[in-house]
């Protein structure tokens, strides 16, 4: 028998591989490392992690995902809140819709910007678990940080053993 041709697939990600890496980005740090202090204010990200050295942007566009998880998180909820007015309809046929209306008009314009930069480490966190780190990426990091790059100090992991910057590059081994 031949051996097979052509890129190895990536490795399956375990759920506690999913779980560790989307907390991370829920709780607005580095999916690679853990790292926090990755915004300066509410809106601008750093470019790169100050614990690993990642560069967030991967490629061009690369945050367009994050918009996408942040419109469906802010759709779901509005999805729930209407359900909870069609629920309060078949009690009763009566029931005044300004509230839950103004409760919807307050969900679509609060909610997108508190969950933005939520979303974008979210939307990273996804990224590396569907298309893990390539061996440049890796090398780009490590020179960034060993250039003093990183993204803005004071995030490094508090267990640097625990970063997954060892994420096996796509087509690793």
């Amino acid at each position: 028998t031949e051996a097979p041709s052509g890129p190895t697939p990536a490795p399956a990600r375990d759920a506690r591989t999913w779980a560790r890496l989307l907390g991370r980005g829920a709780l607005k740090h580095c999916p690679n490392c853990g790292a926090g202090r990755l915004y300066r204010g509410w809106f601008r990200m750093v470019e790169r992690c100050p614990g690993c050295g990642l560069r967030f942007e991967r490629e061009p566009g690369f945050f367009v995902g994050a918009y996408l998880v942040n419109f469906a998180v802010t759709v779901v909820l509005l999805f729930v809140l209407s359900m909870g007015f069609v629920a309060m309809k078949a009690v009763d046929a009566d029931a005044d819709p300004r509230v839950p209306l103004l409760a919807g008009l307050v969900v679509a314009v609060v909610v997108p910007p508190f969950f933005y930069p939520y979303s974008r480490t979210i939307w990273s966190a996804i990224d590396i678990l569907m298309s893990p780190l390539e061996p440049e990426e890796v090398a780009d990091a490590a020179a960034a940080l060993a250039r003093g790059e990183g993204g803005g100090g004071g995030g490094a992991p508090a267990d640097p053993s625990r970063a997954t910057g060892n994420v096996r590059p796509r087509g690793g081994d």
